[in-house]
């Protein structure tokens, strides 16, 4: 079966209230984390200057219906979709949904990390993604 890798950014609408933004984040992610693994889906989600980045890999067709629902969820607003490649083996194959989130380590160059990804997109999409996945790998005992 054909493995795709799709690359999205949007408009993050995370709720006024009690809850901070990380805490909005983790409950995200780790929803997210438990759908994805049972549809067989990997990726990472990326919080930056109030916009979501996020990889999804799998099945192309699951791939898809995932994004679609994402595309229905009131979290998102101005979703673009920057890139839907064919891949031979999946980037993220370790994480149903790691999470990058901006503030999370004030002590390193997380947020520099982040914001260098978010320019990335705007140039090349690959290369965002190698960021990101270079950023987790280098931050995973921080945040995912």
């Amino acid at each position: 079966m054909p493995i795709s890798r799709l690359l999205y950014t949007s408009s993050a609408r995370l709720e006024p209230g009690p809850q901070t933004i990380d805490k909005q984040l983790c409950r995200l992610a780790g929803e997210a984390a438990l759908l994805n693994e049972e549809a067989g889906i990997t990726g990472v989600l990326v919080y930056v200057e109030e916009q979501f980045i996020q990889v999804l890999e799998g099945e192309s067709a699951v791939v898809e219906e995932v994004f679609e629902r994402i595309c229905c969820d009131f979290r998102h607003a101005q979703i673009k979709l920057v890139d839907l490649i064919p891949v031979r083996q999946r980037m993220f194959a370790r994480w149903h949904m790691a999470r990058l989130c901006e503030g999370a380590d004030p002590e390193s160059m997380l947020d520099d990390d982040l914001k260098n990804v978010r320019y990335l997109l705007g140039v090349n999409a690959r290369a965002a993604v190698e960021r990101m996945y270079e950023t987790l790998i280098s931050y995973e005992d921080i945040d995912s």
